[in-house]
């Protein structure tokens, strides 16, 4: 058996539509954050801070050492294997327009650290694509 209260159906109808917001509404509630503790809304705009902060990827955020600026006689050094090391250093301490790069490298890193024979390297540059500094992986 139904029972309508006074004012019929459409009194329930009316009270439910005031609750549903069209697309619109919903996305300006969302940003001016109008929806109370507990809700679904709420825990909707949780989850989505939530899940941008820990699924994010750091490269979106450009956040790399490589952007870092070294001291001008600053050397960053790290074990790379038994006898083998990784070198970071400032492109101030490497002798420019060098017609090898290596053998600048090389120059700049023996009077450093002493005699190593280079591996390999790499500039590392700024957003610009200025050259900052190498990395330089060596062995003794």
């Amino acid at each position: 058996m139904l029972r309508l209260r006074a004012g019929g159906v459409g009194f329930y109808t009316n009270r439910v539509e005031e609750y549903l917001l069209n697309p619109g509404q919903t996305i300006k509630s969302y940003i001016l954050w109008t929806h109370p503790r507990g809700g679904l809304h709420y825990d909707v705009m949780v989850t989505v801070i939530l899940a941008f902060i820990f699924l994010t990827p750091r490269s979106v955020f450009k956040d790399s050492p490589n952007y870092l600026r070294l001291h001008p006689n600053e050397i960053v050094v790290r074990a790379d294997g038994p006898n083998a090391f990784e070198y970071e250093l400032n492109a101030s301490a490497v002798v420019e327009n060098a017609s090898d790069p290596q053998k600048a490298l090389k120059e700049a890193l023996d009077s450093l650290v002493g005699a190593v024979e280079i591996t390999r390297y790499e500039a590392l540059r700024d957003n610009s694509g200025k050259v900052t500094g190498y990395r330089v992986w060596a062995h003794r």
